[in-house]
């Protein structure tokens, strides 16, 4: 049997109102906030509020809705991209909807309407970073100041000549004789060569590194201070040898430097090691 037009039309207008329940079953706002279709509403009109701008409450009838989820999207907290940035942005939306609220009251008072979202009084969520700035700023200048001593503990050794820093701590003074020692032979011996100053330039950058905290452990221990004592004096014993010389070319500071460096070798490596194989051989034999 062939079907009517006006049954065709029953049959649609039927799948229209049953379906319609289902549609607006669908919550985007309950309780003073978003809820998750809300959000997701929200997200879905973005772009078309990037697209209409203030136009685009005139397109939702100026509905609450509308109006905070505007102030959400142009809230810092939309870009947060944690595992819970739906449950923060379903609160910030209690906050928007409060305010509102409120702004509605006092239209009402006065009997004029502002159809755009509330003004946001110092957005909680820009509180909470600039909050979070100001620490990290705090943190960063006390870290500052507590790095200045060193900092500037190594500037004045660099610019008025001072001597070694681990020296002088071992030794107690700037004004001792082996401190003096060092000074002498770097002034006098290996900065007059080219390649002595290049040397000593680079030595610089990875001695000042680490010599500091050694300073201070050694000012803070005695039996250490006595430990890095022993530890430098065949250092400074060979060392001293450049002061009973005479360096007049770029070849002699390069042969000088090279037998002071196989000196400290053969007493910081050579004769341990020849020591450690004579202790190996008697406990075997």
């Amino acid at each position: 049997m062939k079907k009517s037009p006006f049954f065709a039309l029953i049959t649609l207008v039927s799948i229209i109102f049953s379906a319609y329940p289902a549609y607006g079953a669908t919550v985007f706002y309950a309780n003073g906030a978003f809820t998750k279709n809300g959000i997701e509403w929200c997200e879905e009109n973005k772009p078309l509020y990037d697209l209409l701008g203030d136009e685009f409450f005139e397109h939702h009838k100026h509905s609450i809705e509308s109006r905070v989820c505007a102030n959400l999207i142009e809230d810092p907290l939309w870009s947060y991209s944690g595992p819970d940035r739906v449950e923060k942005l379903i609160e910030q939306s209690r906050y928007f909807s409060e305010l509102e609220i409120a702004e509605s009251r006092e239209e009402a008072k006065v009997g004029v309407v502002d159809p755009t979202p509330a003004q946001v009084p110092g957005n909680k969520t820009e509180e909470k970073i600039e909050e979070s700035v100001e620490k990290q700023i705090e943190q960063l200048a006390k870290e500052q100041v507590e790095e200045t001593p060193k900092q500037n503990e190594v500037q004045d050794v660099n610019e008025d000549g001072g001597g070694c820093l681990i020296a002088t701590a071992a030794y107690g003074s700037e004004l001792s004789t082996n401190v003096q020692m060092l000074r002498e032979v770097r002034d006098t011996q290996i900065m007059n060569t080219q390649v002595g100053a290049m040397f000593l330039s680079g030595f610089n950058q990875f001695y000042y590194s680490f010599s500091p905290t050694i300073a201070d452990m050694e000012r803070q221990s005695p039996a250490f201070k006595e430990f890095v004592k022993i530890t430098i004096t065949p250092l400074l014993t060979t060392l001293s040898l450049l002061n009973h010389v005479d360096i007049n070319s770029e070849g002699e500071m390069i042969g000088w430097g090279i037998g002071i460096l196989s000196l400290n070798a053969g007493f910081y490596f050579g004769i341990p090691f020849f020591v450690a194989i004579k202790l190996k051989r008697n406990l075997l034999s």
